[in-house]
């Protein structure tokens, strides 16, 4: 080995003389053997210098050698001396070298294709740090074995093993193939997690405490509960069980104790992390003295691991008294009811933590604080005395300055303008600094549906001297440019395309500039279903309009459809209004629909979370030789749909991909004029009235809640109500559809279709076979997801799993829950970040309940296709 070799070469072999007792001068010093390593850096680290005197009794040519040899790269050194002239005193040293082979390439071995991807990329990191000349020496070969090793380590397998060999190359000296070889075992998996000297906490809760480590796939709730019930377990150790759960946390916990699927891959980091959070959750039960007193692995011959740990759990704390120190502001009394903690309960460090640190849904001291200003607020919890299991606390606080807003920058939007962001911010220059609307405009610009909301990141800069406070929202936008393709598919196809952006600029259209920028909304959308249906829009949203404080959101959109063919004229102004708004018709003696009209509507801004909508809507339906009802009748005539509407919106969602907190709202209230009540009576002889005359009633709820990690439980309900205005009875418009996942439909009926999966299309609509009528007048649907993220950025992809139920009505005295359809499945959504595509959707759908009339059917299983967001 070169650290233990310092040869002194002066042999007779050589035909070298012995040095005189005073040493010799360096006349000139030679380096020989070396190839990758430079013979200056040689001759610099042996300290010799040409003209030097070298006494040898002085140790400097055993220095030499020694710090020669800790050069990487060399194998093994000796000094020797030639050309010596003993009269004068002169020496040439010559420093002899051996090297190690340099690395030519890498040959791996018994590795998968991702697991040599890996290794190559430390491989190829290893030769960059080095410039390409690698020596191939018993330290790096024992360096990248452990860096080899601790990649597999990462990933679970104990029991790797990893061998090298050097080949030398025939082609190139001094050069060496290495070939490694891995040999990784089986994944090290958690099995068993075994508890002892727990003699207050139950193992389940311990067991769920260690959340990086899950058991092996079991499922032994009914025989915990058996055994809890009999042996008392739950009393005596805080289980659940034969006590009341004060949370819901406590009732998760157990569950997910008891029901596991996937066993956790056993890692040191998730190990030592487990014992953290273990040792934590003691802490905030009371146990401030807890540790682990002993701990062991035990490994099976499959890979499989079991823990032991012992714990010394001690004996609780409890908070005998608190003590506030440095408040001015906000008294004793305030403080004490936001921390919502009393003398004599059990001492939760954690806890307290958690109320003087920034909350995410409660209020906490510190939201208290820097949401009036005082940004530097700081709090120090401080055990002043522990006698007999009970803490004395003192917390300290140091309030600061009050501070305000200086100024207020905004960086990374090059399209859309900085008023559009700005007008969004509750944060304004001269303002007192306020944590909570610094987070409500973030939220406020993530709903805009511009930015990446993962991007959207405050940078804040306090001037504590000043008292003042520069704020920079940084953002990050996303593709504007909308070119949407929508399909849904269960029973047919329906497709559809739509062009536009929702950040349109219509003052820049008519300037130089790119027309973007000003998130109006403007959209052209084509639906076609097959030959029988076609549907073009136009729609455009200013979200604020008038650029005032006050905000009001003005839209107008047009619409033309066409079903089947086109319609026949009835006078000269029919001809007129055909000519201007649907030119491209043609006559079909087999009857068709055209529909035209347009809406327009004022929205405002009400409150926080609040808006408030009015609009007016017109759309004149022609139809001729049509089978418009269930008869199969046909019908011609002239059908005018006058409309207005009233909507009131709540929405508190802190994401528009994947929502992991908050909820919406949304009601829509649509009336006719009540047109029999003002004098008209259809003419006997009509079977279709002339004018529509409904009231009808929508409401959406939407909740979501965060569980474990990234897990999402999701709750919606939808309901609808259909009511005529007169005496009359409902007429067919504007009815419920149900079944399936969604559906075009001719605007003259004004059909409402509710998805319910699992079911086909519109195959729980009901029928009033007697009128020869289609849909419901009532529906309601309530659906329960769980959903998982499989990446959110910058593709957003989630699995989730649902329940739904739901029906429809014919008649209200028809309204009955007990017969209410269910359906259970699973599915998959896909959120790209280009505008093409906005969402992908596949659902597979269980149905619980027998469909009617559809006996040939013989599975119970539907699956739905969609390609883009659906409403209900």
């Amino acid at each position: 080995m070169k650290r233990l070799l310092c040869l002194f070469c002066l042999c007779i072999g050589w035909a070298q003389p012995t040095f005189g007792a005073t040493g010799y001068v360096v006349r000139k010093i030679q380096v020989v053997g070396n190839v990758l390593v430079a013979s200056d850096l040689l001759i610099a680290l042996s300290g010799l210098q040409e003209g030097a005197s070298v006494d040898p009794s002085a140790g400097q040519i055993r220095n030499a050698i020694r710090k020669i040899a800790k050069q990487d790269g060399i194998k093994s050194v000796a000094v020797y001396l030639s050309e010596v002239d003993q009269v004068n005193g002169l020496a040439t040293f010559v420093i002899q070298v051996e090297e190690y082979p340099q690395l030519a390439s890498c040959l791996l071995e018994s590795l998968t294709k991702k697991d040599e991807k890996a290794l190559q990329a430390l491989l190829d990191k290893v030769n960059v740090d080095n410039n390409n000349n690698v020596a191939l020496s018993p330290l790096f070969l024992q360096k990248i074995t452990a860096k080899i090793k601790k990649i597999f380590l990462e990933k679970g397998f104990r029991e790797v093993q990893v061998s090298t060999e050097l080949i030398p190359n025939q082609k190139m000296d001094h050069k060496a193939t290495l070939k490694i070889k891995v040999n990784k075992g089986k994944t090290s998996r958690v099995q068993k997690i075994i508890f002892e000297g727990n003699d207050y906490l139950d193992a389940d809760l311990l067991r769920y405490n260690m959340k990086e480590l899950q058991e092996a796939p079991h499922f032994t709730l009914f025989k915990d509960i058996f055994k809890k019930s009999i042996t008392l377990i739950p009393i005596r150790k805080g289980g659940i069980f034969l006590q009341l759960p004060k949370k819901m946390g406590e009732v998760k916990r157990y569950f997910f104790n008891h029901v596991s699927f996937f066993p956790s891959v056993f890692t040191e980091d998730k190990y030592l992390k487990a014992k953290e959070n273990l040792i934590l959750f003691y802490q905030s039960h009371g146990f401030r003295d807890a540790y682990i007193a002993a701990e062991r692995l035990h490994p099976s011959t499959d890979g499989k691991l079991d823990i032991y740990l012992k714990i010394n759990e001690g004996k609780p704390y409890m908070i005998r008294h608190i003590k506030w120190v440095g408040n001015y502001v906000y008294s004793d009394q305030d403080l004490n009811r936001l921390l919502n903690l009393k003398e004599d309960r059990i001492y939760d460090p954690l806890y307290i933590k958690s109320r003087l640190s920034p909350g995410i849904t409660d209020l906490t001291i510190s939201d208290l604080y820097t949401n009036n200003g005082y940004l530097f607020f700081r709090a120090e919890v401080v055990e002043t005395s522990i006698e007999d299991n009970q803490v004395d606390l003192e917390i300290r606080i140091q309030e600061g300055k009050q501070v305000t807003i200086r100024q207020i920058d905004i960086v990374g939007n090059t399209l859309t303008h900085d008023y559009v962001i700005r007008r969004e911010l509750l944060t304004l220059p001269g303002e007192k600094y306020n944590q909570g609307l610094l987070r409500e405009s973030l939220r406020r610009l993530a709903m805009l549906n511009l930015f990446k909301p993962e991007k959207l990141i405050p940078d804040i800069h306090p001037d504590e001297a000043t008292g003042q406070v520069d704020l920079i929202y940084s953002v990050e936008e996303q593709p504007r440019f909308d070119f949407k393709l929508n399909a849904h598919y269960s029973n047919r196809i329906m497709a559809g395309i739509e062009l536009g952006s929702n950040n349109v600029s219509l003052q820049n259209l008519f300037t130089s500039k790119i027309p973007l920028g000003a998130a109006q909304q403007l959209h052209l959308v084509a639906e076609l279903n097959g030959k029988n249906h076609k549907n073009f829009s136009f729609s455009f949203q200013e979200p604020w309009l008038w650029l005032k404080e006050s905000r009001y959101i003005f839209s107008i959109g047009f619409n033309i459809a066409h079903e089947k063919a086109s319609c026949t004229e009835k006078n000269a102004l029919d001809d007129w209004l055909h000519l201007i708004t649907f030119p491209f018709a043609k006559q079909d003696k087999k009857g068709g629909i055209c529909s035209s009209g347009g809406r327009i509507s004022l929205g405002k801004k009400l409150a926080r979370y609040w808006e408030g909508h009015l609009g007016i809507d017109y759309h004149r339906h022609d139809y001729q030789h049509y089978e418009l009802l269930e008869d199969h009748k046909r019908r011609s005539g002239l059908l005018h749909d006058f409309t207005v509407d009233l909507s009131l919106i709540y929405s508190s969602i802190n994401n528009p991909n994947y929502p992991t907190s908050g909820s919406s709202w949304s009601n829509f209230l649509t009336l006719t004029p009540p047109y029999t009540l003002l004098g008209y009576a259809p003419s006997a002889a009509t079977a279709i009235p002339r004018f529509k005359e409904f009231g009808k009633f929508m409401t959406d709820v939407y909740y979501f809640k965060r569980l474990l990690g990234n897990w999402v439980l999701h709750f919606r309900g939808h309901a609808g109500f259909l009511h005529s205005l007169s005496k009359n009875a409902i007429g067919p418009f504007e009815r419920f559809y149900l079944g399936g996942t969604s559906s075009i439909l001719t605007k003259l009926l004004g059909v409402n279709f509710v998805s319910l999966r699992g079911y086909p299309d519109d195959s729980l609509t009901p029928e009033d076979y007697t009128k020869k009528i289609k849909g419901g007048v009532l529906f309601n649907k309530f659906v329960s997801e769980l959903r998982y993220p499989l990446i959110l950025a910058p593709v957003c992809c989630y699995l989730l799993g649902f329940v739904e139920i739901g029906d429809s009505w014919l008649h209200y005295e028809n309204f009955n829950l007990s017969n209410i359809k269910k359906s259970i499945g699973g599915g998959i959504r896909l959120i790209l970040p280009i505008s093409i595509v906005p969402m992908l959707g596949l659902d597979f759908g269980y149905r619980l309940d027998p469909v009617k009339d559809i006996r040939s059917i013989k599975s119970s299983f539907e699956y739905h296709f969609t390609l883009g967001p659906s409403i209900r």
